[in-house]
């Protein structure tokens, strides 16, 4: 039996999967496909644009994100497509964002591809994010839910990735359920590895998500969070079982990973389970960084865990979302705005040392959503006030990453209020960001990279005009904008010359300069 793989891309509250990142669902698939003996090829959803859509990546005057992402199967994706038996599409954005070198589809776009190339009475599955919860492109709206998509997918699976072996016992007429899932996942997920060289780079450009739990700590959800509608219990993978896995994509030359696919590393377990993945993680791994943490959670001691083993430039995302004591009561956030501001400086404490790439081993980052039940105009002035007061005590942040809700079905927030609030207020959104970017945002980023700072080992990844855009392979890596079009992928450093608000002006040095 012939599968195919299309990766539309996956964002959630925990776990990225767009390009350049790699994330968990393809790979898995692809370990489960592999363990039945079967064929499979990966395709992302650029692959298929292709088809239609034509670009020329050097001479293009601004580089078409939508087919940046090519795969080694592009030239015959036509033919494997037509020669597939199953072709499973994989979608879902719960934590939609801009992405600087891929555009992420949906299941609107799928279908009018698969009608273009005249397939569309193949057999399709629809799995990810977008089978489980709904999916939102663009935040401050309601989240599209795989309801009525039954019309075009012949089956809506979540978590195919485990089920994979009972369809096909069943040949595809009953979905079986999930036992142990993270048993099951201690075999597929190493062989899920050899999907590397169907990759669109080569592996140094890549970083791979890697997983270490699922469901959320927090007795009450918050919310707006679709966390424990997707995994009701916590669950944990073992420390042995992911570094398997991480050392089976190392053997593809796949030595960058962020262990972002949890809603806090720091509820991991002990200082003792934490010391019992990273280190052995950190020698393996070229870059290694990680990505949510629940200020409540967040302790000295695994912090410096943290900064021991990681490599620099690393981030860890406070879940914040505001800092209004209003709203975070009618949202069950839980946290209050004296103990976030506890955590922002211990980390700065104990992580904000530059390490050898010119950034902070490790930094806060913070995330405000807008949207959210309670919200007014003191929201705002609540965010403002105890974001200037980090920045005038000194502190650092490395990114504030600011969102419009989605709304999905089955959270507290769409029983209670919906989209109450997004109606009420959006229009002061446009300038409470626009606050946050020019008073807070680019200042920090002065403190934290003054001119003459030296990055290292960005790659180039896109152009505007005359301008290259490129960044570190990591966690939240700054962009930095070079005058002139230098060539795409390829590894250099940089001098910072300039500052916009949320990325930087550089220029290319040699590698020994600095």
């Amino acid at each position: 039996m012939r599968f195919s793989i299309i990766d539309c891309y996956t964002d959630e509250p925990s776990g990225l999967g767009v390009m350049p990142y790699i994330g968990t669902y393809p790979r898995y698939i692809f370990g489960a496909i592999t363990k039945c003996r079967a064929e499979c090829h990966y395709l992302t959803i650029d692959d298929i644009r292709s088809i239609f859509k034509k670009s020329d990546i050097e001479h293009d005057m601004r580089t078409n994100i939508s087919v940046r992402n090519l795969t080694p199967n592009n030239p015959m994706v036509g033919e494997i497509l037509r020669k597939s038996d199953v072709i499973i599409v994989i979608s879902g954005l719960h934590t939609p964002g801009k992405y600087l070198s891929a555009y992420p589809g949906t299941t609107v776009e799928v279908r009018k591809l698969f009608e273009r190339l005249g397939i569309g009475e193949k057999f399709k599955i629809l799995t990810g994010p977008a089978a489980t919860a709904g999916s939102g492109m663009f935040g401050g709206r309601m989240a599209r839910s795989a309801e009525g998509e039954d019309d075009f997918f012949n089956l809506i699976v979540p978590e195919l990735e485990y089920r994979l072996d009972g369809l096909l016992e069943s040949n595809f007429t009953d979905v079986p359920g999930v036992e142990d899932k993270y048993a099951r996942l201690r075999e597929i997920a190493p062989l899920g590895a050899a999907i590397v060289p169907q990759l669109p780079y080569d592996p140094s450009f890549h970083i791979a998500e890697l997983e270490t739990m699922s469901g959320c700590a927090k007795e009450v959800p918050c919310s707006f969070c679709v966390e424990k509608i997707k995994s009701k219990e916590v669950a944990r993978r073992q420390p042995r079982d992911i570094i398997e896995e991480a050392s089976a994509l190392s053997r593809f030359g796949i030595r960058n990973f962020r262990v972002g696919k949890q809603t806090c590393i720091y509820s991991y377990g002990s200082n003792e389970d934490l010391k019992e993945l990273f280190r052995p993680l950190s020698e393996i791994s070229k870059v290694l960084h990680i990505d949510n943490a629940n200020p409540l959670f967040v302790t000295e001691e695994k912090t410096r865990t943290l900064v021991e083993y990681c490599s620099p430039g690393n981030v860890a995302s406070l879940g914040v979302e505001s800092f209004d004591p209003k709203v975070i009561k009618q949202n069950e956030l839980k946290n209050d705005p004296e103990g976030i501001y506890g955590v922002i400086e211990l980390i700065n404490r104990l992580g904000s040392v530059k390490g050898g790439n010119g950034m902070p081993m490790l930094l806060p980052g913070v995330n405000i959503l807008f949207g959210l039940e309670g919200e007014s105009k003191n929201t705002h002035s609540e965010n403002m006030a105890w974001l200037k007061r980090i920045y005038e005590d000194g502190l650092l942040l490395r990114r504030i990453n600011i969102r419009e809700v989605v709304i999905f079905p089955g959270t507290s927030l769409s029983k209670r209020a919906g989209n109450k609030y997004l109606r009420k207020n959006r229009k002061y959104y446009w300038k409470w960001r626009n606050d946050i970017r020019s008073n807070i945002d680019q200042p920090m980023l002065e403190r934290l990279l003054p001119k003459g700072s030296v990055l290292r080992s960005l790659r180039t990844e896109v152009y505007d005009g005359k301008t290259t855009f490129a960044r570190q392979v990591g966690s939240y890596p700054i962009i930095a904008g070079i005058s002139g079009r230098i060539g795409l992928d390829r590894i250099i450093d940089a001098r910072v010359v300039g500052h916009m608000r949320r990325s930087v002006v550089a220029e290319e040095v040699p590698h020994s300069i600095g």
